[in-house]
């Protein structure tokens, strides 16, 4: 599963980048901290997941989400924010965020996210079958 994170703190993308590469099939292909850089790489690389936050220089994450959901097929966009506020979401939600965590506090939600996205289809239908029992 390819990704590109977009986040204006370079800290946090190197620590992010680090967990999610511990993730099997996972490869993290871009970075940046701008928002017109990570539009364009986002239209030039295609990943199959782009993390956003809401707040990039030069201009906000909203707007790589709008330029982004007008491709074909659009990567699986999840929002990463510094301010969870209901308008925040509902406006990430609105323009096409499939998720949206709060970077504070949620940040281990979103890699279980990218898990998630990152199973084989086997092993989730695995988990959604009920377990046998044997009554005897």
């Amino acid at each position: 599963m390819t990704i590109i994170l977009a986040d204006a703190d370079a800290h946090f993308r190197d620590r992010l980048k680090k967990r999610l590469e511990k993730i099997i099939g996972v490869n993290v292909v871009g970075e940046s901290s701008d928002s017109k850089e990570a539009t364009a790489m986002i239209l030039n690389r295609k990943p199959e997941i782009a993390i956003l936050n809401s707040s990039l220089r030069e201009g906000l994450g909203i707007e790589v989400l709008r330029q982004i959901k007008r491709l074909m097929v659009p990567p699986t966009i999840i929002v990463v924010t510094d301010d969870p506020s209901r308008d925040n979401k509902t406006a990430y939600s609105l323009a096409g965020a499939d998720f949206f965590f709060d970077k504070a506090t949620e940040d281990q939600k979103m890699i279980n996210t990218v898990r998630l996205l990152c199973a084989p289809h086997s092993q989730i239908e695995a988990l959604d079958s009920p377990i046998a029992t044997l009554d005897d």
